[in-house]
C-alpha cells in the first residue's frame, strides 16, 4: 500500500455519518494481572481497599448519568442504569469479598479471574444479549480495576478536535465519555450493530465503522481519514476531490438532522391526510422517557423478557406489577403492547443447578436447534407458572393505562387459545378478589412462522390485534439465518414471498377489523416504508430513535403512490429482480427519500 496514495476499505457500518479527520489510536488493553497473596491479618483491609475502588466506579457512573440525564440521549441513560444495577449485583458484592477470604490473594488477582470465567460461561452462547453482557462486564470490570491500581492514559474525553479513533473494541463508558463536537469517528476491529457502544454512538450521531483491521492501519502513514458510517468505508489519506465531496454531504446531512428534529411533533401523515400510526419497541423500562422526545403513537413492542434476562431469576408478581404499572402511567393513555417472555431457545442462560430458575433451563436440556426449540409461547405453555404470574401482573396493572399482551412464536390456533384461557381464569380471579382492573385488555399474536402468516383468516378469529415480526418471519419462511455470514446474502426482507405473505395478512386483518402492525429492522429503510404503506400497513413499531425519521419519509408519500409502488413489486417473482426495480424507483423517487 502506497503510503500517501487514496485508499479505500470496506467495513460493517455501525452508525450512519460522516466523519473527517486524523486518525489517533486508542488503546484500552490495560488487563495485566500480578498475582499475589494478602496475609490473613490484612484481608479486611484489603476487602476495604476493593470496595473503595467499587464505591469510586459507582460515582464515575452516577456522574455519567447525570450529565446524561441533563444533556445526553435516553439510550445512553439506560446503558449507565445497567451498569450501576452491576456493581450491586452479589457477583460484585458478596462473592468477591467471600473469595478473598477463601483465596488470600489480592483483590486485583480475584477479581480478574472471577471476571474472566463469567466471560467464558457467557461467550458460549450465540445470542446477541449475552455478548453485549460480556461487554457490560468487562466495561465494569475495568473501570474497577483502574480505581485499584491507576493507570495514565488518554481518555476519550479528552481527545483533540476532529480526531478519529481507532481501536481494536469500544466498551460503552469510553464511547459515552467521547464528546461529539470533538470526536468525528470511530473505526474499530470489533463491533457490531446492536452493541451498547454502537448504540451510544448513534445516539451521539458519531459515525462508526467495524470490522477494519487496525493493526494494518498501524503501520502505514495516516494523515488524515474520511468515516463514511452510512457505507460503511473508511478513505485513507483521501485526496482533494474526496475531502470536498464528503464535505458537502456532511453539510447536507447536518442541515437533515436538524429539520427531523424540528418535525418530531408532526403525524406520521401521508401528504394526502391518512394517518400512519408509528409506536417505539423497547427493551427497557428506563427508555421510556425516549418516546415523550420521539413523537411515538405508544409502546408497539416492550420486550419483557429482559427484566428476566438482566437479573438471571424471573421477577415476582409484584415486581412485575410495579414495572408495568409505573410504565403505563408514563405513557399517559398511550398503548403500551408487553410481549409475554420470549425465553428458551437462543434466549437461555446457563445456570448453575442450585439458581433459584435452573430447573426450567435444566429441563429442556441443549438443543439442537434452539431457533426452533422449546421458546417463547411454547416454552410458557410447558411452565404455565410463570405465564400465570406475568398475567396477573400485567391485570393487575392495565387500571392505570392501556395495556395489551402480545403472545410471541404462536405456530398454531390453539396454542393462542390455551393461552386466552389463562388469561380469562386470571382476571376472573383478580375480579372475585376485589382487584380493579380494566375491564379489556387487548391479547394479540406476533406473525413470526409461517404455519401462522398462511392460517390468517383462523387467527383474526382468536387475536384481538397481530403484530407481524419481520425479523423471525423472513428469517423462518427463507430458511436463513441473518447473523450466519455465508447465507445472509439470501436474507431479503422484500422477498415476493414476504410481500405475497403481507398482503394475505392484511387483508384478513382488514375483513375482521382487526389492528395490524408491523415490526422488525426492515421498516425504518426508507424505500421499504412506503412499500408497506402500499401493501397496506398503517402501523410500524421501531426502535424510538428511528420514530421521527420513520414519520419524515412517511409525510414524502400520497397513498397512491405507495400502492402503485407496491402493486409493482408483486408484479415480481425473483427476490434479485425485485431489488433491481425497488433500486430503480429509489433513484426515481431519490428526492422522496432524503
Amino acid at each position: 500500500m502506497s503510503e500517501r496514495e487514496e485508499v479505500i476499505l470496506r467495513g460493517l457500518p455501525i452508525s450512519k455519518g460522516i466523519g473527517i479527520g486524523f486518525p489517533m489510536f486508542f488503546s484500552n488493553d490495560d488487563t495485566q494481572i500480578f498475582e499475589g497473596c494478602v496475609p490473613k491479618k490484612e484481608i479486611e483491609e484489603e476487602i476495604s481497599r476493593y470496595r473503595s475502588a467499587l464505591e469510586k466506579s459507582r460515582k464515575d457512573v452516577e456522574r455519567l448519568q447525570k450529565v446524561s440525564l441533563r444533556d445526553g440521549p435516553q439510550e445512553i441513560v439506560a446503558i449507565l442504569g445497567t451498569h450501576l444495577e452491576m456493581m450491586q449485583d452479589p457477583l460484585l458484592t458478596a462473592v468477591i469479598e467471600e473469595k478473598i477470604r477463601a483465596s488470600q490473594q489480592t483483590i486485583e488477582t480475584v477479581f480478574y479471574y472471577l471476571i474472566e470465567e463469567y466471560k467464558q460461561r457467557f461467550n458460549i452462547l450465540q445470542d446477541t444479549y449475552f455478548q453485549e453482557r460480556v461487554r457490560d462486564i468487562v466495561d465494569v470490570s475495568r473501570r474497577i480495576l483502574n480505581h485499584l491500581r491507576p493507570l495514565e492514559k488518554m481518555q476519550l474525553g479528552e481527545m483533540p478536535h476532529n480526531s478519529i479513533i481507532l481501536a481494536q473494541e469500544l466498551v460503552p463508558s469510553e464511547t459515552i465519555e467521547a464528546n461529539a463536537t470533538v470526536v468525528s469517528g470511530f473505526v474499530t476491529a470489533v463491533g457490531g450493530v446492536t452493541s451498547h457502544a454502537a448504540i451510544i454512538a448513534r445516539a451521539k450521531g458519531i459515525p462508526y465503522v467495524a470490522n477494519i483491521d487496525i493493526r494494518m492501519l498501524r503501520r502505514i502513514d495516516l494523515q488524515s481519514l474520511i468515516v463514511d458510517g452510512s457505507q460503511g468505508l473508511i478513505i485513507i489519506n483521501p485526496n482533494r476531490q474526496s475531502l470536498k465531496r464528503y464535505a458537502e454531504i456532511k453539510r447536507g446531512a447536518g442541515e437533515k438532522i436538524k429539520l427531523l428534529r424540528s418535525e418530531k411533533h408532526l403525524k406520521g401523515e401521508t401528504i394526502d391526510g391518512y394517518e400512519i400510526r408509528i409506536f417505539a419497541n423497547l427493551e427497557n423500562t428506563k427508555e421510556v422517557e425516549l418516546l415523550n422526545k420521539s413523537g411515538a403513537s405508544g409502546v408497539g413492542l416492550f420486550r419483557s423478557e429482559y427484566l428476566f434476562l438482566s437479573k438471571r431469576k424471573f421477577p415476582t408478581e409484584e415486581e412485575q406489577f410495579q414495572i408495568y404499572k409505573k410504565m403505563a402511567r408514563s405513557l399517559k393513555g398511550a398503548p403500551l403492547v408487553v410481549r409475554v417472555f420470549d425465553v428458551g431457545g437462543d434466549k437461555k442462560i446457563e445456570m448453575f443447578p442450585e439458581e433459584q430458575d435452573a430447573k426450567y433451563f435444566l429441563g429442556i436440556g441443549n438443543e439442537l436447534n434452539p431457533a426452533l426449540g422449546c421458546r417463547a409461547v411454547r416454552f410458557l405453555l410447558r411452565y404455565p407458572e410463570i405465564l400465570e404470574t406475568q398475567l396477573r401482573a400485567l391485570t393487575r396493572a392495565s387500571r392505570y393505562g392501556d395495556i395489551h399482551v402480545l403472545v410471541p412464536l404462536v405456530s398454531d390456533v390453539s396454542e393462542l387459545r390455551q393461552v386466552r384461557e389463562i388469561f380469562n381464569k386470571v382476571r376472573e380471579d383478580l375480579r372475585k378478589s376485589g382487584e380493579k382492573i380494566a375491564k379489556d385488555i387487548p391479547l394479540g399474536c406476533m406473525v413470526e412462522v409461517p404455519s401462522i402468516a398462511l392460517m390468517c383468516d383462523a387467527i383474526v378469529k382468536e387475536a384481538d390485534f397481530l403484530s407481524i415480526g419481520m425479523n423471525d418471519l423472513v428469517q423462518y419462511v427463507l430458511a436463513v439465518d441473518r447473523s450466519n455470514p455465508h447465507t445472509s446474502d439470501l436474507y431479503f426482507s422484500t422477498h415476493p414471498s414476504i410481500l405475497r405473505l403481507i398482503r394475505m395478512l392484511v387483508a384478513s386483518a382488514n375483513e375482521a377489523h382487526k389492528p395490524l402492525k408491523i415490526c422488525g429492522e426492515c421498516t425504518v429503510d426508507p424505500m421499504m416504508i412506503p412499500l408497506l404503506i402500499g401493501l397496506g400497513i398503517r402501523e410500524f413499531s421501531v426502535a424510538a430513535r428511528h420514530v421521527p425519521f420513520v414519520k419524515h419519509i412517511v409525510r414524502k408519500w400520497r397513498i397512491l403512490e405507495a400502492c402503485r409502488l407496491a402493486e409493482g413489486a408483486l408484479e415480481y417473482g425473483s427476490a434479485h429482480e425485485l431489488k433491481d426495480y425497488l433500486a430503480q424507483a429509489a433513484a426515481e423517487l431519490n428526492p422522496k427519500l432524503d
